[in-house]
């Protein structure tokens, strides 16, 4: 393959965030498309350089070009968008029917979860599966966040009280777990960011939900007693959130506009913040509120700034 034409297919690959068969298939077709602009040109009489650089001028900037291309493939089917709010609505039901304190049924669908992710990763990464692995991210992101806890107040404890409050096996656990925990993490972060920051923002989108669910029962235990009422008043708060969410994902996957993509998620994100934390603490402090909705916003926008440290869509995705 010619080098401008490689180059300005690369340019193309790193702004067309589609699904890697479909983009795969998409700069193949384009391809076609140019070589044999650039051939007709060729028999009119014009050199190979110039005929391809002519070629490559009439198809256009690789930004227009890329924007148009997304707005027409990115479009999930419905047999896509309903793989793709399928956990939402599981979780959604584990908190309706109160089933969040049966460890059975929760690690049934921890296991679904990391196996139906574990499939949508070795079978290219469709864009239904990011839901699927954003739960599946959860549970060793909170993990690591309690590792890191224990060891902060371990250091604490040994500081000030001369004693450690668990065993030194424990710790050395903690400090195992955590480098290891936090590397697979980024690995895997990062190769969605790669593939598109909208779509890491969607996998996160469950997280601060989650988080704020655990961290706040985690400071009113027991954290799995569930004829506590305190604890089951809460549940269809929770399931509305998750249903929601449902929702959002399919709206997203839906819509062809990266622009009003974003948009929904940066409206979606603080309002389910907020119905949260009123099903939480009812109408006192509406600093907390804020507070936990400009994190969960942080935390939407972060594959956005990471993506411009890391680049864009690996060359492996250009035609052969």
């Amino acid at each position: 393959m010619e080098a401008q034409l490689r180059g300005y297919l690369y340019g193309l690959s790193r702004q067309l965030h589609l699904e890697p068969v479909r983009e795969r298939e998409v700069l193949r077709e384009l391809q076609g498309h140019v070589e044999d602009r650039a051939q007709e040109l060729i028999e009119k009489g014009m050199p190979p350089k110039d005929a391809l650089h002519q070629a490559l001028k009439h198809f256009g900037q690789p930004k227009s070009i890329a924007r148009g291309l997304y707005e027409v493939h990115s479009r999930g089917s419905w047999l896509d968008i309903s793989l793709a709010i399928t956990p939402h609505l599981l979780f959604a039901l584990l908190f309706a029917f109160n089933l969040w304190s049966e460890v059975l049924w929760v690690s049934v669908l921890l296991v679904a979860t990391a196996l139906v992710s574990f499939l949508g990763w070795m079978k290219d990464r469709p864009n239904w599966s990011y839901p699927w692995l954003g739960y599946c991210l959860i549970a060793p992101g909170i993990s690591w966040v309690f590792a890191l806890s224990a060891l902060a107040y371990g250091a604490w404890s040994l500081v000030t009280k001369g004693s450690l409050p668990m065993g030194i096996p424990v710790y050395i656990a903690a400090l195992v777990y955590i480098p290891v925990a936090m590397w697979l993490g980024l690995w895997i972060f990062s190769k969605v960011v790669r593939r598109d920051w909208l779509l890491a923002s969607l996998t996160t989108l469950p997280f601060p939900f989650l988080t704020y669910w655990l961290l706040y029962f985690q400071s009113r235990r027991p954290l799995v007693e569930s004829a506590n009422p305190q604890f089951t008043e809460t549940g269809g708060a929770i399931a509305l959130v998750f249903l929601s969410l449902a929702l959002v994902t399919a709206l997203f996957l839906r819509i062809g506009q990266r622009v009003i993509k974003a948009v929904l998620l940066l409206v979606a994100t603080p309002a389910l913040a907020m119905l949260i934390w009123l099903s939480y603490e009812g109408n006192s402090g509406y600093m907390g509120m804020l507070f936990f909705s400009m994190v969960s916003v942080i935390l939407l926008l972060s594959p956005a700034l990471l993506e411009h440290r890391l680049g864009g869509t690996e060359e492996s995705l250009l035609p052969q």
